[in-house]
Order: structure tokens, then sequence, then C-alpha cells
């Protein structure tokens, strides 16, 4: 109660401490060494699995869903999504923070070999990883302005060589 007392008589000391634990909290957040800051990137792996000219149906009940009979119950696994395309069946599997990625895709490689019955014609699955860092935070696109004889490829050049060279420039970019 004394506490309430006391912000109630002096509010300047009370803000006054208010502010100076923020900026306190804010400079150690900026003098953190980037090794003391915890890894929170959930491992991605996806599954690809290539028959070409079949339909979504077919690449649904022969492909996707024995695959996803084996992938079930892996250690870490938080969620399973899947799509069927004409020629294409994909798998995206997200693990949680602490699961090991490399154990994860052993674990991955190891069941999609006990997947039996696969179709002939049917690729061999391509695994391939990514982070929750390597989806795009913003996209830019450039286009030509009507009357402008300057070839398309000469901008896509400059945006390589000048404007991606100044972008990588920026801190945390």
């Amino acid at each position: 109660m004394k506490l309430i007392e006391l912000a109630v008589r002096r509010p300047t000391a009370i803000l006054s401490i208010v502010l100076m634990v923020l900026l306190m909290g804010w400079l150690a957040l900026q003098t953190i060494p980037i090794q003391l800051t915890p890894d929170v990137r959930k491992p991605l792996i996806m599954i690809q699995t290539s028959w070409p000219g079949a339909s979504p149906a077919e690449i649904e009940r022969e492909i996707v869903i024995p695959q996803e009979e084996k992938l079930k119950g892996l250690e870490g696994l938080e969620r399973m999504e899947s799509r069927a395309r004409r020629g294409r069946g994909t798998i995206y599997l997200e693990f949680n923070i602490t699961a090991d990625r490399n154990k994860s895709i052993l674990l991955i490689n190891n069941r999609l070999q006990q997947v039996n019955g696969l179709p002939e014609e049917a690729d061999e699955p391509m695994l391939k990883t990514r982070d929750t860092d390597d989806n795009p935070i913003a996209w830019f696109s450039i286009t030509k302005l009507p009357g402008n004889s300057k070839s398309i490829r000469s901008y896509g050049d400059f945006l390589d060589d000048v404007v991606r060279d100044q972008l990588e420039r920026v801190n945390g970019v």
C-alpha cells in the first residue's frame, strides 16, 4: 500500500524511475553480444516428389498420403502441411525450435525409405531445408515506363550491381 501512496504523492519520481529503467533496458538490448541472443528459427523441411503427368488426385492418393503416414510422429514435429498439384506433391514439415535439423533430416530420409508402392514413374523425393528467416520481409519490382527504349535487362543489371550492393551494406540486411 505504501508504494501506491508514494506513486500518488510523487508521480514525477515514479515517472523518472520508469524512464530510467526503460533507458537502461534499451541500452542493455543494444549492447548485448549477438552470441548471447537465442536462436529462435524454426527448422522447416520440404519434401517434394515429382510424378510427371499425374493428376493432383493421383499425386495425393499414391504419393502424399503414404508419405504422410510414415512421417507422422516424428520427434519435434509441430506441423505438417501437404499440397498436391499436377505432376508434383509437396509436404512441408515444421519442427519446434529445439529440434536438431540434421537429425530431423536423417529421420525423415529413413522414414521416406520405408514408403512402399510409389509409382515407378515417380521421381525420388527431394528434401529441401528452409528457416523462417528465409521468408522475405519486403519485395519490390521494377517496370519499364512507356516510351522508354532501354532494355529491361539493363535495369536488372543495375539492380544487381548497384542497388543490391547498397542494400547489403545496411545493418541488419
